[in-house]
């Protein structure tokens, strides 16, 4: 095989590793994987700074903790003090295009659906770009924004300098044609994203509790 070069790697980064700005959103969806607890924390920061007031935790594959991945994600939330009230749990989900098709159906189930008109979408920072194109693909209505943690061993700008990042990172990438091919996905403009973001409003954190 050809040795890949620093700078097409550095493009590849570019391209798959993206995220958008962050503005006030009417949902979060929780994209499931092993990283569950860091994907739970990252969501349970955002919550408590006012940036949504419902999550979805979407993922019915089993992780290495022997729960799935949704269960896993909501007990998490609830640990750091986001309210059952403000999470919804999707458990059908065992791919990316299910965890947007399964959540939208949750979301028509509950009545909830007419109301999500931005979604705030959290996953692996590997997948970060298909995640959206997944969106953009059944969802591209909404308003699209995304974040991922890191919890990689090198910093997302050196993304190749760790074998574990760099092998994530180059196995989503060679998906990302054979996937447009087969219509699963749509391609995103981040800048265009980035533009409509700007224009929403950002979100005001809730009032820290009064003293007694």
């Amino acid at each position: 095989m050809k040795k890949l070069t620093e700078e097409f790697l550095k493009k590849v980064g570019e391209y798959m590793l993206v995220e958008t700005r962050l503005a006030k959103a009417d949902l979060c969806l929780l994209f499931g994987g092993e990283q569950a607890d860091a994907l739970a924390e990252r969501a349970a920061d955002l919550y408590h700074k006012g940036y949504f007031p419902l999550i979805v935790v979407s993922g019915g594959v089993p992780t290495s903790k022997g729960t799935f991945e949704c269960h896993q994600m909501h007990d998490r939330l609830v640990a750091l003090g986001v309210p059952e009230s403000a999470i919804r749990v999707e458990d059908k989900a065992t791919n990316t295009g299910e965890n947007v098709i399964e959540t939208m159906q949750l979301l028509k189930n509950t009545k909830e659906f007419g109301k999500i008109h931005s979604v705030l979408g959290i996953g692996q920072i590997h997948g970060s770009r298909r995640f959206l194109m997944t969106l953009e693909k059944h969802w591209p209505s909404v308003t699209k924004m995304f974040t991922a943690p890191n919890t990689f061993g090198a910093d997302r700008d050196k993304w190749f300098s760790d074998r574990s990042f760099r092998s994530a990172v180059l196995r989503e990438f060679w998906k990302i044609p054979k996937y447009k091919a087969r219509g699963i996905i749509a391609e995103v403009d981040i800048d265009d994203l980035n533009d409509k973001i700007a224009r929403r409003p950002q979100p005001k954190p809730p009032a820290p509790p009064q003293p007694k």
